[in-house]
């Protein structure tokens, strides 16, 4: 009689916690929406961001269902300084965690004068930006020899 083989079970490895939170501009509709849809099936918590709150509002419902992360829905126009400002509050305790995973993605701007606005402001924000520390106002930039 043949001798039969053991077959052994396969072990998967789960990652148990989450890669992050994504902010996504332009979450109500096309491409921006796609990747509100594909981040949050991998397990990223959501926030999402657009000028037109009931289309907004539906996509965060249909992710939240689909997924079951959490999504944070946040009525904004990115032409309006005072909605960049509210934007920017919102992505403070985010920026310090940069570093650590979370996403931030800039969907495409159709309408030649919005784009024209957010390369202007970009370019303004430039020279604060740094890959290689936090900002001072977090408390853990660190000096050479510290």
């Amino acid at each position: 009689m043949p001798r039969r083989r053991r077959k052994h079970a396969e072990m998967r490895v789960v990652n148990m916690t989450k890669p992050g939170t994504a902010l996504i501009t332009g979450a109500s509709s096309g491409i921006a929406a796609a990747y509100a849809d594909r981040l949050a099936k991998l397990g990223y918590d959501l926030v999402l961001v657009a000028r037109n709150e009931e289309r907004l509002s539906a996509v965060a419902k249909q992710v939240t269902a689909e997924s079951h992360v959490k999504v944070e829905v946040l009525t904004a126009d990115l032409t309006s300084r005072a909605d960049v400002r509210r934007v920017e509050e919102r992505l403070r305790a985010a920026l310090a965690g940069f570093d650590q995973g979370e996403l931030v993605t800039i969907p495409s701007l159709p309408d030649a004068g919005d784009w024209n606005n957010f390369v202007a402001a970009r370019l303004a924000l430039g020279p604060n930006l740094s890959h290689s520390k936090p900002a001072a106002r977090y408390g853990r930039a660190k000096t050479k020899g510290a």
